[in-house]
């Protein structure tokens, strides 16, 4: 209910504070620049009569909640309205002061499509500043509440999460600017020195508006970067193991990454043309700039994550921001060399055909530039990732586990099956096709099939290897832990569940130490008779596993058969338990589904097996409808991509 409440209440005040906002900078800008326009004055100023008390009632509304209930103040939904409002603000302040400052350096407003756009300077400042002022005064009353919730309850979980997302987000659009500025004034400098040579339209910049996109840029990202980084530098462990940060942080490296990369291979590339006699296109003043600006954006968040590590340990979410970042520099890379490879050999081959003319030399500049950007944009992250997962150690282990590697590795395993496919029912299609009477295969055709094909078998051998590696890996750490670990099967009456369970993990695990106690009503009858119940409490205390139903840890549980020493002794002992939830009538659990014993026997084993290798206890859910439909609808997708190659093999 109150949650309901809350979205009420703030969703009324985002929109009637909205609109009296902008009804208030109009109605100012209509009296003060416009000729006054007696319809457009009324609609304003009826907006302000009815949006503002609206506003004021559902505003006051909302802070007499706080001073009643203190979760309202805490609450996220009242962090996410407050922070959203400020950013509403603080964007236009952002957009009008940079047009502001355009126009007072001598250019031309970037409302293009309106009247205003030829107003006076004078008429432009007032304009724009009547804009600034207002909104300013609102976004600053907002980060006072801001400021006097913060100190009556601090922010954490949802809440720290909302602000770091105003943070970093304009922190994010401060570092677009500037570094799309510092690019283009590179550019401009580099056009001022050879002026008389290029006349290129695409290359003209302008300078007034690239100071301004610094002069507007650089003050709005270094305040909140760092205020992102005293965030971070302070003492809240949620602010150090934040994801968002490092998302951050490596999707800035991931950007300057790719633009440098991809702005080096048309360098590359313009090199081979002029190593080829072909004629140049463009000119080092479009790509070097870019570079320039991507690599100064790509090093200092490179060096922000290396003092970010040296401070403090990765969190689980931020190892997984950074394998993604890694897995995708190496997944670029990998495709630019192959796209590269068989481009080349696409090349060579044709040209053995013909005469090594125009249209393949450009083919050549350009795929062999593109082998050579990829080849060191695949092997870095690659290595990194590689020697991650050859790791011993349990980070080793979640780097193995990881499902951004195995989207990785299944992948290209995918690609080059398909591209083995592919050119298999090209070749026997057109040997076939031979045989009843059409042309033959030419040797182009069938060097390109076969050339593309041994390429793609080195690529699924490659990655089939690492999986297998992975794999292997897994099992040996995984034989050696269970190995080392002592497991205490503990079942009552007749025991024929903790049998199960032995015999399924001694299948699996055959070096696995095991120990079965069945709890009977004499405990001599169990399975070593003449067992006291000292001696199953000395072994449930040797145990480094106790693995049974939930009724050992009660006393008189299992119809009577569990003493209290022995309850006592399953609670006290040091070993980790695992209970799984045996169905006794007139007992239930909430949110356990109802399993059957074979199902509960493989839940029981693989529970075993995760907390052997370290892993948090997760039960293995059937497929749902929805996730079949959705595999059904994959599965067809990638039957589609299946039938573009095979297409363009029949077009040929």
């Amino acid at each position: 209910m109150f949650t309901v409440r809350r979205w009420y209440i703030y969703l009324v005040n985002t929109i009637s504070l909205q609109a009296v906002t902008w009804a208030i900078i109009s109605l100012l800008r209509n009296l003060f620049i416009f000729e006054i326009d007696p319809l457009a004055v009324a609609f304003q100023i009826a907006v302000v009569i009815v949006g503002l008390p609206v506003f004021l009632a559902h505003w006051l509304w909302g802070q007499r909640l706080i001073g009643k209930e203190v979760e309202e103040r805490g609450a996220t939904l009242r962090r996410l309205y407050l922070y959203g409002m400020m950013a509403a603000f603080l964007g236009p302040i952002v957009a009008n002061a940079f047009d502001l400052i355009r126009r007072l350096l001598g250019g031309t407003s970037t409302f293009q499509r309106h009247l205003y756009q030829q107003l006076p300077l004078g008429d432009a400042i007032v304009y724009h500043l009547l804009a600034v002022v207002v909104l300013a005064v609102l976004w600053f009353y907002h980060q006072r509440i801001v400021t006097e919730d913060s100190r009556a309850v601090p922010e954490m979980g949802g809440s720290s999460t909302v602000r770091r997302l105003y943070v970093l987000g304009f922190s994010a659009a401060g570092l677009t600017m500037t570094t799309s500025a510092i690019i283009n004034l590179i550019r401009w400098i580099m056009l001022q020195l050879g002026g008389g040579v290029i006349k290129s339209g695409e290359l003209g910049v302008g300078l007034t508006d690239e100071i301004t996109r610094l002069i507007i840029g650089v003050p709005l990202w270094i305040i909140f970067w760092r205020w992102a980084g005293r965030l971070f530098h302070g003492p809240s462990d949620e602010e150090h193991a934040s994801t968002l940060r490092k998302f951050y942080l490596y999707g800035s490296v991931f950007i300057g990454a790719m633009g440098a990369v991809a702005n080096a291979t048309g360098i590359l590339a313009s090199a081979f043309r002029r190593a080829l006699s072909l004629p140049q296109e463009g000119t080092i003043r479009q790509p070097l700039p870019v570079i320039i600006g991507m690599g100064m954006l790509w090093a200092y968040h490179a060096i922000a994550l290396r003092e970010d590590t040296e401070q403090v340990t990765e969190a689980p979410r931020q190892a997984g921001v950074r394998r993604l970042y890694l897995y995708l520099i190496a997944g670029i890379g990998l495709s630019a060399l192959l796209i590269g490879l068989t481009g080349d050999i696409n090349v060579i081959i044709r040209a053995l055909g013909k005469s090594f003319g125009t249209s393949l030399r450009e083919e050549f500049a350009w795929f062999t530039a593109a082998i050579i950007a990829g080849l060191p944009l695949w092997i870095i992250p690659w290595r990194q990732v590689q020697v991650g997962a050859e790791d011993s150690s349990l980070a080793g282990d979640d780097a193995r586990r990881s499902v951004v590697r195995k989207i990785y590795l299944y992948f290209f395993l995918f690609v080059a099956t398909m591209t083995i496919l592919s050119s298999a029912v090209y070749i026997i299609f057109r040997v076939l096709s031979m045989l009843l009477g059409e042309d033959p295969l030419t040797f182009v055709e069938l060097g390109q099939a076969i050339s593309f094909s041994l390429i793609a078998v080195g690529v699924w051998l490659y990655h089939g290897r690492a999986i297998r590696g992975d794999r292997r890996i897994s099992l040996s750490e995984q034989a050696s832990s269970l190995a080392a670990l002592r497991v205490a099967i503990v079942d009552v009456n007749k025991g024929s569940f903790g049998q199960a369970v032995i015999d399924e993990l001694k299948r699996e695990i055959p070096d696995i130490t095991l120990k079965l106690i069945i709890l009977k009503s004499e405990v001599a009858e169990g399975v070593d008779a003449g067992l006291s119940q000292e001696t199953i409490t000395a072994q449930l205390a040797e145990a480094g596993l106790i693995v049974g139903p939930w009724v050992i840890a009660v006393p008189g549980g299992g119809g009577g058969v569990v003493s209290a020493s022995i309850a006592r002794a399953v609670t006290d002992s040091p070993a980790r338990k695992l209970l799984f939830p045996l169905r006794i009538e007139g007992w239930e659990w909430a949110g356990v589904e109802p399993w059957e014993t074979e199902a509960l026997i493989r839940h029981t084993v693989r529970a075993v097996k995760q907390i052997a290798t370290g892993e948090v206890v997760k039960p293995a859910r059937p497929m749902s409808l929805g996730t079949v439909i959705g595999i059904i609808i994959g599965v067809l997708f990638l039957l589609s991509l299946l039938s573009i190659p095979l297409s363009l093999f029949f077009a040929q």
